[in-house]
């Protein structure tokens, strides 16, 4: 190999890192933690409301404190859909938080 294919290999671009759950730093991973089960709780306790205004936070935290990519979208599509179904649909909107409880370190 030469050492123009050394300098052209090393301008490419390169693709961040899939962002792994477990890397998470610790407030965040606490925060999005206790979020998702003050949710879980308020559904299935009947408090819509209250599990609406938790996943609204668990949103706002996602997509401010973790990098684009696989795990925020879940996080943020698991958000959505639990505002959706809270009210309407409980059992659906717990076992959305469930999901997104184990994809949480």
């Amino acid at each position: 190999m030469s050492d123009d294919d050394e300098v052209e290999r090393s301008d490419i671009p390169r693709l961040p890192a899939p962002v792994d759950p477990d890397d998470l730093p610790a407030d965040v991973e606490s925060v999005l933690t206790q979020l998702v089960e003050s949710a879980r709780v308020a559904v299935r306790d009947g408090r819509p409301e209250e599990a609406v205004a938790a996943v609204e936070t668990v949103r706002t935290v996602a997509r401010n404190k973790l990098p684009d990519g696989e795990h925020r979208r879940r996080l943020v599509h698991g958000c959505d859909r639990v505002a959706d179904l809270a009210a309407d649909d409980p059992p659906v909107a717990a076992e959305y938080l469930d999901a997104m409880r184990r994809r949480l370190p």
